[in-house]
């Protein structure tokens, strides 16, 4: 075994990030911050209404199923689903159920969902096609399937140099590629949807992030919990980490996150479910 092979071993799983880390809850916290606003936006967009029933698949600390829940009203329905579900316990004040579920092999009810979402996890995992399509069987006929996965290139951009930061990147989402992640994740997600029979439609959004704001801390996480399999592959020395992370905390930096994509697809009304 390599030094590379060594350090993807731990996260090889079909997930990068461990539930069980001592900062994952400000990780997903972090993430809400940077991403909620246009999840937010396109839950309006779809039409979300009081009496609706939606699952929130790999929910990770709920922002968005307790966004949900308060749309649907108490006629309507959230599910909020993932594989650690202790940090999903506040949720039962928004009359949120909350499951623990493993979307690469536990079934998902039939037709039962007008709204399913996930963010972030189509591209970790194996088998995306086969993900999806478990989705799309719990869609009810004319329900909405909205996936967001990320196409990871444009991050960190940036008017200080055109190499800021890129090390650290292709160090960073190289390990995470080797553990399976798709850096390219979104595209698929469109394509899958197209393949399955819906009506889908994607576009991108990137945010513009400030060095030492609530954004910028989620990438100093990401940077925390990579380094040690960053420093066992020799992808990058101590220092230059320790100097990265400052490059980001500082309020004079500013970069490009990913691409954010976003498809929203439909099931067609009087449809079977895929793979019927």
């Amino acid at each position: 075994m390599n030094l590379l092979e060594s350090a993807t071993d731990d996260i090889s799983s079909g997930y990068v990030f461990d539930p069980g880390w001592d900062r994952e809850t400000e990780r997903l916290r972090t993430n809400e911050a940077l991403w909620d606003p246009g999840t937010v936006a396109r839950f309006d967009q779809i039409g979300v209404a009081p009496g609706w029933s939606c699952l929130e698949v790999g929910a990770g600390y709920g922002s968005a199923a307790q966004w949900l829940a308060d749309r649907v009203g108490p006629g309507g329905r959230v599910v909020a689903t993932d594989l650690e579900v202790e940090r999903l316990g506040w949720l039962s004040g928004h009359q949120v159920e909350v499951w623990c579920h493993d979307l690469r092999s536990d079934d998902l009810p039939a037709d039962a969902f007008d709204l399913i979402h996930s963010r972030m996890l189509i591209q970790h995992l194996p088998d995306r096609e086969a993900a999806i399509a478990r989705l799309v069987r719990a869609l009810r006929p004319g329900g909405t399937l909205f996936l967001e996965d990320t196409d990871s290139l444009p991050l960190f951009r940036s008017f200080r140099s055109t190499d800021f930061l890129q090390d650290v990147r292709e160090a960073g989402y190289g390990l995470m590629a080797q553990a399976g992640h798709e850096p390219r994740g979104g595209h698929f997600d469109l394509q899958a949807a197209r393949a399955l029979g819906l009506n889908a439609q994607a576009d991108g959004r990137v945010v513009m992030v400030r060095g030492g704001s609530p954004q910028a801390r989620h990438y100093m996480l990401w940077l925390d919990y990579m380094r040690p399999r960053i420093l066992a592959a020799g992808l990058l020395t101590a220092e230059r980490i320790d100097e990265a992370l400052a490059e980001m905390a500082d309020p004079e930096n500013y970069w490009l996150s990913q691409i954010l994509i976003s498809t929203i697809a439909r099931r067609p009304s009087g449809s079977p479910g895929a793979g019927r």
